[in-house]
Parts: structure tokens; sequence; C-alpha cells
């Protein structure tokens, strides 16, 4: 299969004219009135989102004279004297302190973040001896992040996991930002054990099944990240099945012939790169798992194994509803398959069955329900081992002018020239029909500086072959 093949390609990246940095603003900690703002001085701005972060973060470098601002210090015989100082000496900058942060692209999109970020480090650049000015690099973080660390779960909960993660960054570490949550079909009685609230949220990703995209028993596992949007908490097939949020082409033509039409962005860089090693996966168990489930109550002993083909294959994936970025999985070599007792699985899990676990309520109550699993281990542990596992199957790294409109998680249309094996370069009237189609935005970053501006891609997903279309979701008369 092409898609499967040992590859890295990369490309020259081509200038993005620069964004609009309107705020950046520090607020001290001693005095929440006074602010200083580093806007002028503001060399450099990174900003960062990634399905595997609880939290956005950023990163800004900025310059300051040393006459940022005033301060007023007692001089002899009760006297005041005042003294332009730098913005780090002034409020001072020690870490905590918020940072209102708003910046805005070349579509009027803006990212506005209003004293919703923190400084967690601050520290000195190196500068020429021949200059008084210093240099200095702050890396945000967003204000839960601290909240993280001060907080604990304690109480037990009974419901849907959803609605855990939904306590948990309400009432424990009481966010005013939106929470954007996939319903569970996974009720579950549950106690913090007195950790971090973001601790026990990934704690309980894996034994979250979407309501309405993953069913009982076929998949499993969610993700929990931030956007500048707020919070999110979503399956992984409800990531797959996203709503196309821009289309992007990358070939090799001038600039100035512009985005071919039914496309929004073209890509300015291109790195593919296939992730699957063999064994890797196979020890992970990404396509094959085999369960020892032992039930305490009835010691009972049960063996299974779950093969993501099944025996009809790639059709079995097809009508199990389970859901694919790309046309298929990656098909592994049939000489390897292995038949008979303790074969053709390549990881093995030990579970105990959650019989009378943690039932909560009334002594009757518990009675009732004490032969009844609170975890169905059996349908969820495994399943969400081999879609995490399968997810990150494939990845592209691209880099296009900056476009803050687009968040991690969010799907994305790509495609691809197809390379002409016998000349050896981009044939621009064929596309990539293997390496092509819908991807997942895994991780972004912005880079802001006074004469550029990018937005770096991390996509990423399970299966290869090109789905989708450049035009879905448009009015295709716009593009006639």
């Amino acid at each position: 299969m092409a898609g499967q093949g040992n590859k890295n390609r990369k490309r020259t990246v081509r200038e993005s004219s620069p964004a609009l940095l309107q705020r950046v603003d520090i607020i001290s900690n001693e005095n929440k009135s006074t602010s200083v703002s580093v806007l002028q001085g503001t060399v450099r701005v990174l900003y960062w989102e990634s399905i595997l972060a609880d939290t956005v973060s950023a990163s800004i470098v900025f310059t300051d004279a040393g006459n940022t601002m005033t301060r007023t210090k007692k001089g002899q015989g009760h006297g005041k004297r005042r003294k332009k100082v730098s913005a780090v000496e002034g409020l001072p900058i020690i870490g905590q302190e918020k940072v209102a942060l708003k910046f805005t692209d070349n579509n009027d999109n803006t990212l506005d973040f209003d004293a919703s970020l923190s400084i967690n480090t601050i520290k000195a650049l190196p500068t020429s001896s021949q200059t008084t000015s210093k240099s200095y690099e702050i890396v945000l973080v967003s204000n839960e992040f601290f909240d993280n660390e001060k907080v604990r779960v304690r109480v037990p909960k009974r419901g849907e996991v959803s609605d855990h993660v939904k306590f948990m960054l309400e009432d424990v570490i009481k966010t005013e930002k939106k929470i954007d949550l996939d319903d569970t079909s996974s009720p579950l009685d549950w106690c913090g054990h007195n950790t971090k609230p973001f601790y026990a949220i990934n704690k309980l990703s894996p034994k979250a099944v979407s309501a309405e995209n993953q069913g009982s028993g076929e998949s499993a596992g969610y993700f929990f990240w931030e956007t500048s949007e707020g919070y999110h908490f979503k399956s992984i097939d409800t990531l797959l099945s996203g709503d196309q949020k821009k289309s992007i082409i990358y070939n090799e033509t001038p600039d100035s012939a512009g985005v071919p039409k039914g496309y929004d962005i073209k890509a300015l860089t291109l790195d593919v790169d296939n992730r699957i090693n063999v064994q890797e996966k196979l020890q992970r168990g990404a396509y094959s798992t085999r369960r020892i489930v032992l039930n305490p109550w009835d010691l009972n002993y049960e063996v299974s194994t779950i093969d993501a083909f099944g025996p009809e294959g790639q059709k079995a994936i097809n009508d199990s509803g389970m859901k694919l970025a790309g046309d298929r999985l990656p098909v592994l070599n049939d000489a390897y398959k292995k038949e008979g007792a303790d074969s053709e699985f390549a990881r093995t899990t030990f579970l105990t069955a959650t019989t009378g676990q943690l039932c909560m309520g009334t002594s009757e109550e518990q009675i009732e329900k004490s032969k009844e699993e609170n975890l169905k281990v059996k349908e969820v542990v495994n399943q969400s081992i081999m879609r995490y596992n399968q997810l990150f199957a494939s990845q592209i790294t691209i880099t296009i002018p900056g476009e803050f409109s687009l968040h991690a998680g969010d799907t994305v249309f790509l495609d691809i020239p197809q390379i002409s094996e016998s000349e050896n370069k981009v044939c621009n009237d064929e596309v990539n029909e293997e390496d092509g189609g819908l991807y997942i935005i895994a991780d972004l970053c912005h880079y802001i500086t006074a004469k550029e501006t990018y937005t770096k891609l991390n996509l990423i997903r399970d299966s290869f072959g090109r789905t989708g279309s450049p035009t879905k979701g448009k009015n295709i008369a716009e593009l006639v």
C-alpha cells in the first residue's frame, strides 16, 4: 500500500504577511489596577493548542529598554523621587501575573484572552553588551493551570462520565469558560480519591463511551483539551466524524496563481510522515488484543480476543459504525496471521470485573445493585486501548498563512499532488489518493512577528485512503 511506506517529504516555506498584534498587557500581582503594556517591545508570540494538552499555552518575547514605567520611591528627608524602570522591575514580574493577549489574522479572526492567561515562567535572554535594553521570554498558561494545582476532587459521584467531567470543571476548578461535552453512555459510580481535577478527567477519558458516535463494545475513548473557545471533552469517533472546517491544498504553483477553486487555503510547507512502526503498534494492541476478565462475584474466568478487522475484515469495521477518517485501516500482511489458541493477539490485559464496586445510595439500593458491574470492562477497556493506538497511524505537518479560526480537534480536508515516480516530481493535475482526505488537527502553533505570521498544523488520522471532498458543505455555485 502506497500510504504505508516509510516516507518523509518536505517542502520549503514561502512568506506570509503579518497579523495584527493588538494587546499584550501584564497585570500586577500586588495592585490589580496596575498594568503595563509590552506591546511595542514584543518581538515574537507563539501560541499552542493540542488535543493532548489540558490547557492552551503561549510564549512572548519582548524587549524592555528600562523606561517602560515609572516607580515612585521615598528619598532622603521623606521626599519622593520618580524613577524610570523596566516592566520586570516595576510591576514586578515574578510569576502568576495575569496577561491580556489579543491578536487578529488577515481574515479578521481574533483570539482575545482577556486576562485569562497567566505567567508561569519568566527568563532573561542573552543580549549584546553594547545595548542597554534587555530581552525577556514569558511563558503563559491558562488560569485553570494554577487552579488545578490548588484543589482536589474528594466527593464520590454517580452518573455519566460526561457529568463527572462537567462537575469537576464547573464545581471544583470553577472555570467560567465554555465547556463543550460529548455526552456519554457509560454510567459510572466514581470517586476522585483526592486527586487533581485534570488528572481525574484524564483517568476517566479511557472509560468513556460516546452516546452518539461510539457503539458499546465496538469503540471507546475520549480526549480532554482546551482551545481559545473553551474546554472540550470529545470521543475519538466524534473527532473523526467532525464537520469539515477548512479545505487545504498543497501544490508548487506560484503564489500569484492563488488558491484553486474549492479550497480555502494553500499550504506553504508539507511534511508527510507515516507513523506506523509495526512492532510498536502490535505491542500496544492497536489492531488485536486479548482480555482476561475475572469476576470476583461468581469467580468466572473469561478469556477472549478482539481483532480490529474480525473474520470479515474491513467490512466488519464499516458495518460496526466505527468512525474512520480515511477509507480503511492499514492492511497488514496475511503471511503473519496466526491460527489456533493463544495466537493472533499482540497485547494482553488482565481485568477484574467491577461487580458491586462503589455502589452508592441506601443499603437497600446497594444490595439490589450488588451483582451489577460498575464499569463494563469487557466493553470499554480494550476498545479504548485499540482506538487510542490506531489514531496516530498517519501524520502530516503543514505550514499555512496565519489562520486563527482553526483549533485543535477540528477536522480539515487536505489534498496533496501525486508524485510522478518516473520523473520524481509533482504532478499538479492529479491528487494523492492515499494520503489526501480528512484529518484531525492534533496540535497547532501560531507564530507571530512584525514581519510574518504562520500557523503550523500537525494533522493525524487512524486510516488511509482519500475520503471526503474539498467542496463539502460549500455552495458549489460560488465556486464556479
